[in-house]
């Protein structure tokens, strides 16, 4: 399939920031599917909260989301697919001024563009709110 490839840059980040953000959805998606159980998400939040490498789990993860009927697995679930937000065109202030929140640990590529009276999401993986970053 080639999808281990994609998930030793980036796409590792991504599609553990799409479990970060959308674990309920994806619990949901995996009970209704061919398997009927959560645990391939809850392999992928063991090894992310154990520090551990989550190739393995989000490779997994991300067939069997395939196998249920998704064709885009978990790359469905990205908040962004492959936006350039924050790139900065020559002319423009490189003042760093936009919030932006991002995972608490680093980890994932997750991030949150504050909202008016919304509050700030927590990271389903390690419970912790997402950090505040300027761009």
């Amino acid at each position: 399939m080639g999808d281990e490839g994609e998930l030793a840059g980036p796409g590792r980040a991504e599609r553990l920031a799409a479990v970060c953000a959308h674990l309920e959805e994806i619990r949901e998606d995996l009970r209704s599917g061919p398997g009927g159980d959560e645990g391939p998400a809850e392999d992928v939040l063991s090894v992310a909260r154990d520090g551990g490498d989550v190739v393995a789990a989000l490779t997994v993860l991300h067939a069997i989301l395939q196998a249920g009927g998704d064709p885009q697995g978990l790359d469905g679930y990205t908040d962004h697919a492959g936006a350039t937000r924050g790139l900065r065109p020559a002319g423009i202030s490189s003042a760093r001024a936009e919030l932006v929140y991002l995972c608490p640990a680093g980890r994932c590529a997750r991030y949150w563009w504050p909202q008016a009276a919304a509050p700030v999401p927590h990271c389903t993986i390690i419970g912790s709110t997402l950090r505040r970053e300027r761009l």
